[in-house]
């Protein structure tokens, strides 16, 4: 009973000494998320406007979500087009994520009236 209870000590301690660090590689430069903007903050209900991220980084990724209403397009540029339950102050978020995993947010909020 022993034995097998060092067998699988050892096993375990053999499984946890080969795990990998998620440590971000050595040449990775700094993110930078310099600005989100609309080019209107303001508009009226099924009206659109472009929000544009601006960052510095290796590789970047750019998420987007909103508290109500579309987002069409992908990357640093999207068209944010507001729905019939759209109105109000509309939050739109912008998530920037490099090659190193490291991410920084930025929001932008939209007014539909």
């Amino acid at each position: 009973m022993k034995l097998i209870v060092i067998i699988i000590l050892s096993l375990l301690l053999v499984c946890i000494s080969c795990e990998k660090k998620n440590e971000p590689p050595d040449d990775c430069i700094p993110l930078n998320f310099i600005s989100l903007t609309a080019e209107n903050d303001t508009i009226e209900l099924g009206g659109e406007t472009q929000i544009t991220a601006v960052a510095e980084g290796d590789g970047l990724v750019y998420e987007w979500t909103k508290s109500l209403g579309v987002i069409q397009g992908s990357g640093p540029s999207v068209i944010y087009v507001s729905t019939p339950c759209a109105v109000g102050e509309i939050e739109v978020t912008c998530k920037v994520i490099d090659r190193c995993a490291r991410s920084e947010s930025m929001i932008v909020i939209i007014i539909v009236i």
